[in-house]
């Protein structure tokens, strides 16, 4: 069992996603129905997306600064006070406002909430490994991997239900108050620290450096930046046109295969969890089979034509990619001292923020050029050739680490 500190941190951060989740559908639903484009809604998500690659850039100057508790602490109280005064200040009068005045709200709105909560949500991450023990990470990282993925379901399937029958801004004003609950659970959680001591690397670029010049990182790093380029494949309207031009089927099986998904990467959480401890001692086999296995089920997927058959496919690559993404994070802490971890992962945060879009105008050229089945081969290619690179891991640094165990 987690200690008390750690269900905390946890509850924190679930409220939080919770509430980023429903805020961020709200507001696409308020531009949408305002101005009828999808162009200006996708906008807010982008700005966002924005605001939180500025806020893992910046991160190791607010680490200088201050413990990483109230780091943490901070900005999850700011992300709240910024929800009140738009829910409860500034979009109840929205009928007074011009489409332009709306669409400035949004994007300000997306900018100061995407910065402060993109801030929180990478200080609190870095806490979870300093209240837990070590034997314990494995299970750790499982548990909010699962977590998180519980959250992402609940909240975008229920989302849309919630703002259709309350209307948006109480939907808005919900969200507010369930990050000020974040708020006051995330402020129980205290570390023993002083100013400056989460790192004595005070650049803004000193994750960076790590996640490129420390060659068992530098490996890791390599792979993310392969699959994260692939994950593309799995955005909406990939899926749509693949489910439709290749499956055959209407858009209700869009729904099908993402609730599937989600639902494999909530078994694979759980399986983990009770596979922790053989987990724990094979990391960099666990990464390998992961990738490996997912790349061949996303290439079967490809090939395939049976809707239900696809359904299974997708189901059981939920656990491949928890497995491949629990064991990496724990090997990351295995060999990260603790105080270098907030800023190596707020380097990673505003990685896969990069390669997120990367992907999309990946992804989408090469739906466009080629159809929604070259988009799963090539993806499958892709983590197929990670997986190669996690072998080259194993053999090169089997020999350099002093727990050899991690490479068995």
């Amino acid at each position: 069992m987690m200690n008390r500190l750690f269900y905390m941190l946890w509850t924190s951060r679930s409220l939080s996603s919770l509430a980023s989740s429903i805020w961020l559908m709200t507001w696409i639903a308020i531009i949408y129905g305002t101005t009828k484009s999808a162009l200006l809604a996708g906008t807010v998500t982008f700005v966002r997306s924005l605001a939180v690659l500025l806020s893992g850039l910046s991160l190791p100057f607010w680490y200088q600064k201050y413990p990483l508790h109230i780091v943490a602490h901070r900005f999850q109280l700011l992300q709240f006070m910024l929800g009140m005064l738009f829910a409860f200040a500034l979009l109840p009068f929205q009928n007074n406002f011009s489409n332009n005045l709306l669409m400035v709200t949004a994007l300000v709105c997306a900018a100061c909430i995407g910065y402060s909560e993109g801030a929180a949500s990478a200080a609190s991450s870095a806490i979870f490994p300093r209240v837990v023990r070590q034997d314990q990470w494995v299970k750790s990282n499982s548990l909010v991997s699962t977590g998180m993925q519980m959250i992402s379901l609940f909240g975008w399937t229920v989302g849309g239900i919630i703002i259709h029958t309350f209307g948006e801004i109480p939907v808005l004003q919900l969200s507010a108050l369930l990050l000020g609950l974040s708020s006051l659970i995330l402020f129980c959680v205290r570390l023993q620290e002083s100013h400056g001591s989460t790192t004595s690397k005070t650049s803004l670029w000193s994750g960076w450096s790590i996640l490129f010049t420390l060659p068992h990182v530098r490996m890791i790093t390599i792979m993310d930046i392969i699959e994260g380029i692939a994950s593309g494949i799995w955005i909406g309207a990939v899926t749509l046109v693949f489910v439709q031009q290749i499956l055959g089927q209407t858009e209700a099986w869009w729904g099908y295969i993402n609730a599937a998904y989600y639902a494999g990467t909530l078994l694979g959480g759980l399986l983990i969890v009770k596979l922790a401890n053989k987990v724990e001692h094979h990391l960099v086999r666990s990464i390998i089979i992961g990738s490996f296995s997912f790349s061949l089920l996303v290439l079967c997927y490809a090939w395939n034509s049976t809707p239900y058959v696809a359904l299974l496919l997708v189901l059981i690559m939920g656990p491949c990619y928890q497995l491949r993404d629990v064991a990496q994070r724990t090997y990351i802490q295995r060999i990260i001292p603790l105080e270098e971890q907030p800023i190596l992962f707020a380097a990673q945060q505003s990685l896969s923020t990069i390669l997120f879009g990367l992907s999309i105008v990946f992804c989408g050229l090469i739906a466009d050029t080629f159809g929604a089945r070259a988009v799963y081969l090539t993806g499958g290619l892709m983590f197929f050739v990670s997986s190669i690179i996690g072998i080259w891991l194993r053999r090169h640094t089997k020999s350099a680490c002093v727990d050899h165990s991690l490479f068995t």
